[in-house]
């Protein structure tokens, strides 16, 4: 048996270098958490829907958390692809350039909207047992299109 080593390469999400500088994994939870707020409180009043203030913190709290797991599976989904692409000797993501080749910008539009899609599924899941079915539509849709992982698209030779 062959082992080679299996390298993740530095994508824009902050998830692949939480093992390096761990404060990152704070900044990227906060900014989340930001994010996850506005889309929520924005949300509710679009909908003119009414929550108690105390249903209101459980479900951001638990719409943040989910927001965050979405952004760990479209990083996942991107390491998956750039370690298949070591593996057979294809450069099929560019991580530093992400606009470098058609593929690449594609594979990364594909990871935000593969985190899009998990963070309506869990949200639509999630709300379900606390609102209408139309209400949690309404509200896992608004979040999912809000609270998307954009940051993907943003390419890392743009800070460095």
């Amino acid at each position: 048996m062959i082992c080679a080593p299996v390298s993740l390469n530095n994508v824009v999400s902050p998830i692949f270098m939480f093992y390096f500088l761990p404060p990152l994994f704070g900044v990227a939870a906060v900014v989340n958490l930001v994010i996850a707020v506005l889309a929520f409180f924005l949300s509710t009043k679009f909908f003119n829907i009414k929550i108690p203030w105390i249903h209101k913190l459980r479900m951001l709290i638990s719409l943040w958390l989910i927001s965050l797991i979405a952004n760990a599976c479209g990083s996942l989904f991107l390491s998956s692809i750039g370690t298949l692409g070591l593996k057979i000797h294809l450069n099929l993501v560019d991580y530093y350039t992400i606009y470098a080749t058609p593929m690449s910008a594609l594979i990364f539009a594909v990871a935000v909207l593969f985190s899009g899609l998990i963070l309506y599924a869990f949200a639509y899941f999630y709300l379900n047992a606390h609102l209408t079915k139309k209400q949690a539509a309404r509200i896992a849709v608004f979040f999912a299109i809000i609270a998307a992982p954009y940051p993907f698209l943003i390419p890392t030779n743009w800070f460095y």
